[in-house]
């Protein structure tokens, strides 16, 4: 790639940002271009770019529809083909990773797959006084994605969704409080779960982790004292979601 023209997507986005610190890490220098994906790919295929650079979840859409006649291929970021760099400066920022045929059937050979890097993505929010409008927002927020995030798991999401972690620590980062509450709530759901079958769990037993959630659920909502109908709104939610963690199946 020395010397020839490579794609680093658009100027101050996220790949151009990456594709430089790799590139430099690696000393190599090449000619900078700044198109999107979709005209890179077509560029690439016309031989006015050598390379294009992508940082996106795979399967990334523009090159799943790539084509095996269109003769573009990835290449491997490893020791084999780059052999006098030292990937040990990449590696203090990126995480190991590989493409696979699964990803991208036209471009990777059954049984293959391709060595490259791959970063963390976090959700983040500004740190709002609790007693403000904008961190009760943010609660809710909380409240609602984290309590439906088995649904983002489904064939008709993107499969990067498949690898949330919402309980993941990362060094030097602070959780948001309505986010641990979350979490420990639903660790008495999940203590259900290693004790057996819900279903087996006597009602106080459920009541009892119900109880939990719901004060978890009030405290990281800043709701208050919560109605009799919003108890039992929530207690049906609470009882799918033990279901769900029983079947295994997307809770509705």
């Amino acid at each position: 790639m020395r010397g020839k023209k490579v794609n680093f997507n658009l100027k101050a986005s996220q790949t151009e940002v990456s594709a430089e610190v790799i590139f430099d890490a690696l000393k190599i220098d090449v000619q900078r271009t700044n198109y999107d994906n979709d005209e890179a790919i077509k560029k690439l295929k016309d031989g006015d770019v050598a390379a294009m650079i992508v940082l996106s979840g795979a399967p990334q859409a523009a090159l799943a529809k790539v084509k095996k006649e269109d003769r573009v291929h990835f290449l491997a970021l490893d020791h084999e083909n780059l052999p006098n760099h030292d990937l040990n400066a990449i590696a203090s920022y990126y995480l190991p990773a590989e493409l696979t045929h699964e990803q991208y059937p036209n471009l990777i050979a059954e049984g293959e797959s391709v060595p490259t890097v791959a970063n963390r993505a976090l959700l983040v929010a500004y740190a709002w006084p609790e007693d403000s409008l904008r961190y009760k927002r943010l609660a809710k927020f909380v409240q609602e994605f984290f309590g439906k995030i088995d649904q983002f798991h489904s064939g008709a999401r993107h499969p990067k969704w498949s690898e949330i972690n919402l309980s993941a620590e990362i060094p030097g980062w602070t959780r948001f409080k309505p986010a641990t509450d979350w979490l420990a709530a639903h660790q008495s759901v999940a203590s259900l779960q290693t004790d057996g079958d819900p279903a087996n769990h006597s009602p106080s037993e459920l009541k009892a982790a119900f109880e939990r959630f719901i004060e978890s659920y009030a405290a990281a909502s800043r709701l208050g004292t919560l109605s009799t109908r919003e108890r039992e709104k929530l207690f049906a939610q609470f009882m799918v979601y033990v279901q769900s963690q029983k079947t295994g199946q997307p809770a509705h």
